[in-house]
């Protein structure tokens, strides 16, 4: 006898696939960011350092990450804290909800924008009232902002606030609403929507146009159809036969 170990192919192939199986877990462990690094990495004076930790961190699924994310709302750096506010609607945090709140009022435009953004990620109560009373600004980009993200909710009970921007002074404003309320999914947007299409403004009516065929009722085809006769904008009357089509199609 030579002591040498003859092992079955079964044998050896058990021995292989335990092999790999722990060759990839040590793949997985070495890949797997390291909170610990990363929370000193949040602190470097370099703010692209911190940006980019930012970024593992929005990836994680970890309530530490989280934790980190909002501290982050307070950073110096206004890019920095545009990043952490994304990071968290992205990861549809509502621990975030009162920080990212707080930050809808901030006085600098890109903290109200990236607030409400991220706000419309992560919806529920909290954020659909703090994001209805941001309609009532003076400053046009924070209503735009503001009705953005509550169409991005998807949530019906924003109908109402919605519904209201449509009436707005700037068009940009009501081009929003138009696309929020299309989002929305309410059939009640039906009738404001069609007398949307008549808006002085053509990238409104556009807006408008487009809302109609998502929201699918056949009784749009005809005020549509009445629009592709009268409209002189190119682009408008492209965008009216795309609502056409999306509606022709619908059972």
């Amino acid at each position: 006898m030579t002591g040498r170990l003859i092992l079955k192919s079964s044998q050896l192939f058990m021995i292989i696939s335990i092999t790999l199986s722990l060759a990839v877990l040590n793949a997985g462990a070495q890949d797997k960011p390291d909170l610990g690094k990363l929370a000193v990495q949040l602190k470097d004076k370099d703010p692209g350092m911190r940006l980019s930790a930012i970024d593992e961190l929005g990836q994680m699924e970890s309530p530490q990450a989280v934790d980190l994310l909002i501290g982050m709302l307070a950073d110096m750096d206004q890019g920095v804290r545009a990043a952490a506010a994304l990071a968290l609607g992205q990861m549809n945090s509502a621990k975030a909800s009162d920080a990212l709140i707080k930050l809808l009022k901030s006085e600098h435009p890109r903290d109200r924008r990236s607030a409400a953004v991220a706000l419309g990620m992560i919806g529920g109560d909290k954020a659909r009232e703090a994001l209805t009373v941001a309609l009532e600004s003076a400053l046009n980009e924070d209503r735009e902002s503001a009705v953005a993200a509550l169409g991005n909710m998807g949530d019906p009970k924003a109908y109402d606030a919605v519904s209201r921007m449509l009436k707005d002074i700037h068009t940009f404003v009501r081009s929003s609403a138009a696309v929020a309320l299309g989002r929305l999914g309410d059939k009640r947007a039906i009738d404001p929507l069609t007398g949307l299409l008549a808006d002085p403004d053509p990238a409104v009516r556009t807006c408008a146009a487009l809302s109609l065929g998502e929201l699918g009722e056949k009784r749009s085809i005809e005020p549509l159809e009445r629009l592709l006769t009268t409209e002189k904008n190119e682009n408008v009357r492209q965008q009216v036969e795309t609502a056409l089509r999306l509606l022709r199609v619908k059972p």
